[in-house]
């Protein structure tokens, strides 16, 4: 009888998780048809506008560039996003969806325990943040530029935080609430502090080499043993 109950609990928590991610999937750029002549050309202005973002942030960012490197006019840019700040705004949403894509395959490619699972995500951005870090760099110093921006970040995280939030509760469900946004906070400053040190740290320095067993275990540990 214990177990069914624990099946079913867990089946509710992933069928909740599942349909959150789903949910925000919907709201990205060309969540609903990415064939048609505008869907490609917003596509190219996205991949050309992460670029230049990654490689000289917010304040470098030239509309001109980005039209450039998309082989579009300055004039179809700004058709699209007619400012800088709304560009940068698709930007980031764009990122966000690239992160809920793969924590949908997470769920979807492997039937793991709640717990397993969130261990798995915490891998994941371990690993990512290898080819990432430049671009958080950026992120973190637009959250600095004014109080719109710093709440258009704030905006971007809040999904994936509730995503690790129910993921939490799903892996220890003895957790109260304050406990559950305690181990998220924590799990979330590790991950972002990891992508800060990896640009920092010396090639062969050795301090980063364990990271990942490193994160499953201090995940783990904030998770059963608050």
């Amino acid at each position: 009888m214990g177990d069914l109950r624990k099946n079913a609990e867990k089946a509710k928590a992933l069928t909740a998780i599942r349909g959150h991610l789903l949910a925000l999937r919907d709201e990205m750029p060309n969540s609903a048809d990415d064939t048609g002549v505008a869907a490609q050309t917003i596509r190219k202005i996205l991949d050309s506008a992460r670029d230049n973002f990654t490689a000289f942030g917010y304040s470098g960012l030239s509309m001109r560039k980005v039209a450039s490197d998309a082989n579009i006019s300055v004039g179809n840019l700004t058709y699209h996003f007619p400012t800088k700040r709304k560009l940068i705004d698709a930007i980031l949403k764009d990122a966000l969806g690239d992160f809920i894509a793969a924590h949908l395959e997470q769920i979807d490619e492997v039937e793991d325990e709640p717990l397993d699972m969130l261990l798995n995500v915490v891998e994941f951005y371990v690993t990512n943040a290898h080819s990432s870090h430049k671009f958080f760099y950026q992120l973190w110093g637009y959250a600095g530029f004014d109080d719109d921006s710093r709440e258009t970040v704030r905006a971007l995280y809040k999904p994936i935080g509730r995503f690790v939030y129910y993921l939490v509760r799903a892996a220890n469900p003895k957790l109260n609430d304050a406990e559950i946004r305690r181990a998220t906070l924590q799990i979330f400053s590790l991950e972002e502090g990891y992508k800060l040190f990896i640009g920092l740290t010396p090639e062969g320095g050795g301090a980063l080499d364990n990271a990942t067993e490193d994160f499953r275990m201090l995940a783990k540990r904030l998770i059963m043993d608050p």
